[in-house]
């Protein structure tokens, strides 16, 4: 099955409950992450219950295929790799660990000696498989090789980092505190410029399509630009969206470009999807009867037919969007 060609309606979103993802292993600590799979019908959920959950998607019995325990290794953020082939994972610990598919089988990878600025709390993986960008503490980010897991290169934003993505192959986003952002070229690790996001006291949160950028603050303001705009020497938002109060910690686009979820983990409730046609809310979902909570992870499926949505509750909530065709 194709994803859809169809637009997407601006009046109306159809979406439909699916037992939830982990139904099958529910822990009752934080999801912190929860992702869908580059290329087979397969997410996973981890968090602070130690644990990587291996699902079977099809929105109906959601079968567990693995899990695998970390002993000490309460789970910050975790992703798939470009290719599916593993799961890096991440927490506060001065070490990472990458998880084999193929293998079923957790490598440890030790941290950088005399570097305690390096950490693995939070990450963003190129989508050429080449980076992982790891946000240390104040401004540092450590680049890893993706293939080997040895330190490229330290590269320093001017203010402490918050959040970073790669916007293609070679240029990556840093957002940070006093709503300062920097593009780096890859290839030279140098700035190609620096900008303010508009408004911003800090940048929490930084996402991308092919043609959007999304760059989320500490006061629950989003602001949407055209991508190419943020090469310019100064550049407004397309749009400002203020339906959240609390700090962002998710902007992410689905694979059409077409909805942006964004959602914050302080105030109940608190995720609104935006069509990016219109540049407004979704009028219909989430409506107050979805049981959301403190929402702390989301991620849509590969050709948008799914949203998975973790909870402070433990739970991965999974929604079928109808609109799309296929996982």
């Amino acid at each position: 099955m194709t994803q859809s060609t169809k637009q997407l309606p601006v009046s109306k979103l159809s979406v439909s409950r699916c037992k939830n993802l982990n139904s099958r292993k529910q822990a009752k600590c934080v999801v912190q992450s929860l992702e869908f799979h580059p290329g087979a019908s397969i997410g996973f959920v981890t968090g602070y219950a130690k644990s990587l959950d291996l699902f079977e998607v099809d929105g109906e019995n959601n079968k567990l295929l693995h899990r695998h325990n970390f002993a000490n290794f309460p789970v910050d953020c975790a992703k798939f790799t470009y290719n599916g082939s593993e799961v890096i994972l991440g927490s506060k610990r001065p070490f990472f660990y990458t998880f084999d598919l193929n293998k079923c089988s957790a490598t440890k990878i030790a941290g950088i000696r005399n570097r305690p600025n390096v950490h693995f709390k939070k990450f963003s993986v190129s989508q050429n498989g080449e980076y992982l960008a790891f946000e240390g503490q104040e401004g540092l980010v450590a680049m890893f090789s993706a293939k080997d897991k040895q330190l490229v290169k330290c590269i320093n934003h001017k203010t402490k980092v918050n959040c970073s993505t790669f916007l293609s192959d070679n240029v990556f986003l840093t957002g940070g505190r006093g709503g300062f952002c920097s593009l780096w070229d890859i290839r030279t690790w140098k700035t190609i410029s620096d900008f303010q996001d508009d408004g911003a006291l800090h940048v929490t949160s930084v996402g991308h399509s092919e043609r959007h950028a999304a760059i989320g603050s500490d006061v629950g303001i989003v602001n949407i630009y055209n991508k190419d705009d943020l090469y310019k020497p100064s550049s407004s938002p397309l749009r400002i969206v203020k339906n959240l109060s609390t700090s962002i910690q998710h902007t992410v686009f689905n694979s059409t470009g077409e909805l942006l979820a964004i959602s914050s983990r302080d105030l109940k409730h608190s995720l609104r999807l935006i069509n990016l046609h219109s540049l407004n809310c979704v009028p219909n979902w989430p409506t107050s009867n979805t049981p959301l909570a403190y929402v702390s992870s989301v991620n849509f499926s590969p050709n948008s037919g799914y949203i998975g949505i973790g909870n402070s509750k433990g739970k991965a909530l999974l929604y079928r969007l109808t609109h799309y065709d296929s996982f």
